[in-house]
């Protein structure tokens, strides 16, 4: 059986339960009065009016001590409808009692609030990436997208890593990354790109293909943990799949024979400071610098980015380009540069994207 309990990353859900056990609480106790009073009054069969069977009831229930209000001596069976109307009464109080403290005590307003927030920018949020599955492999994901200033929607089912990530004020969704519901509140109509990190190939082949789906035009990258399902996460709709294992085969064989090279890119990827990429910008087609050679476009002194290669339409790669390349519509530049010379390079070549 499904559990219904509300989700703890969820202040929300939380919160309305909370709520809806005062509310049913007080129709209980509602409920009680009622039928106490109706009880009163039709032993009665007359002799006293309902506004005064409410208020035998209400002082009956409450324990508060006070006198009868009504002759019960002269009614028949009046004293047992009271003491039963005593055990439900004070059961009725404990209930209201334990939910209104419940209310007070598990619902943070404080947020519920921050909560609304978060769900607010969610709403609004556009050109941002999806990462699903915030676990061994996508918490780098993560990590890599924030150093670079890229906006992230996480999506997970571990509510511990959840809220982790919400205290660095990222916005983050409880759920199933395969349902359709889930992608949708990510706001996956809207995002640039998708990125599965599950440990599982079924999981993430379910992504792809919903996803694919769902955005056609989306980017889409996934993790495979078989070097089998490589071919099929294509197949499915993965613009890129990466495998863990063939990566670290091919670290392991780089400390080996090229150290300094590796020691090179793990410094420029772990230097907070200098926080040097190697990025890439499309040339786009009305772009300010299309056919201009890269010597005159002297992109490294107005951008501060230094171009190391380019790809063109074609897929054909130039590397360490010379300075008389033409720049065309749809050529891609790789390049080195901090995350506000990669943004001023876009903004030169035109990048699509921006």
């Amino acid at each position: 059986m499904e559990d219904a309990s509300p989700s703890p990353s969820n202040p929300i859900e939380v919160y309305r339960a909370s709520r809806n056990r005062v509310i049913v609480a007080m129709l209980v106790l509602l409920m009680v009065v009622s039928v106490g009073a109706g009880g009163y009054w039709y032993l009665g069969h007359g002799r006293w009016d309902f506004y005064e069977c409410v208020y035998m009831t209400a002082i009956t229930i409450t324990t508060v001590g006070y006198g009868e209000t009504l002759d019960l001596d002269a009614v028949q069976y009046s004293r047992a409808w009271t003491l039963a109307l005593l055990g439900f009464g004070i059961s009725a109080n404990l209930y209201v009692v334990s939910s209104i403290t419940s209310f007070f005590v598990e619902s943070d307003f404080g947020n519920v609030r921050r909560y609304r927030r978060l769900r607010k920018r969610m709403d609004e949020i556009h050109d941002h990436y999806i990462v699903c599955g915030v676990g061994s492999t996508g918490i780098h994901v993560v990590g890599e997208l924030q150093a670079v200033g890229e906006r992230i929607v996480c999506i997970d089912q571990n509510d511990h890593v959840l809220a982790e990530l919400e205290r660095e004020g990222l916005l983050t969704m409880h759920g199933d990354a395969t349902e359709d519901e889930v992608l949708d509140k990510a706001g996956i109509r809207r995002a640039r790109g998708i990125v599965a990190t599950m440990d599982d190939d079924k999981t993430n082949m379910f992504v792809v293909v919903t996803a694919r789906q769902t955005n056609p035009k989306l980017r889409i990258v996934t993790k495979a943990v078989s070097p089998s399902a490589v071919p099929k996460l294509r197949r499915a709709g993965a613009d890129a799949v990466v495998s863990p294992a063939f990566i670290g085969g091919m670290r392991l064989a780089s400390e080996m024979l090229r150290p300094q090279v590796v020691r090179f890119l793990d410094e420029m990827l772990r230097d907070k400071e200098a926080n040097l990429r190697i990025e890439e910008a499309e040339v786009g087609p009305k772009g300010d610098l299309v056919g201009c050679s890269l010597r005159k476009a002297n992109l490294r002194e107005h951008t501060g980015s230094l171009i190391i290669a380019v790809r063109s339409p074609q897929g054909q790669v130039d590397y360490v380009p010379s300075g008389d390349l033409v720049l065309e519509p749809g050529f891609t530049l790789i390049a080195i540069g901090g995350p506000k010379d990669i943004r001023s390079l876009r903004r030169a070549v035109g990048d699509p994207r921006l």
